[in-house]
């Protein structure tokens, strides 16, 4: 009997983060999506504009959840998390200004991603001292073969 409610909370708590993480990878893609439509219509002078707004958006989407919640801030988490934004802020800016200077599409978004998953893989490796597989290393070495090979087509 435990073991059932546990593996129905198990499978509750799974579908939330797998709910969370489909929206935010949705509308991450939309916000970027954004860029190549302002930059496509020569409206590069409102990406700061876009940015704030998109970024203000989802800050209250995130207060309005984390107030509904039972869930406490640290004085830490909240700088970390102002300097991951400043720097996902950052990041959008500059990949806006690489498609107004028409820098292909695809080449902005698998540079600015792959750049982005592999500086992550590489800190994981020697801040955190993280194991990286066979697989894990045939992965990271595909997506910087296929970063160098779209920024040079």
């Amino acid at each position: 009997m435990l073991q059932t409610v546990a593996n129905e909370q198990s499978s509750r708590a799974g579908a939330k983060w797998f709910a969370l993480m489909l929206l935010a990878c949705i509308t991450n893609g939309i916000g970027a999506f954004g860029l190549k439509v302002l930059a496509e219509h020569k409206l590069a002078s409102y990406e700061f504009q876009y940015l704030v707004m998109w970024y203000l958006g989802w800050l209250l989407f995130s207060i309005i959840v984390f107030l509904r919640s039972p869930f406490r801030f640290w004085n830490r988490e909240i700088w970390i998390s102002a300097a991951m934004g400043l720097f996902s802020v950052a990041g959008q800016f500059t990949a806006g200004l690489a498609l107004s200077r028409h820098v292909a599409g695809h080449v902005v978004f698998s540079v600015s991603t792959g750049g982005t998953l592999f500086i992550v893989a590489l800190a994981g490796v020697l801040l955190f001292k993280e194991r990286v597989g066979r697989y894990g290393m045939a992965g990271l070495i595909l997506g910087i073969t296929s970063i160098v090979l779209l920024s040079i087509s």
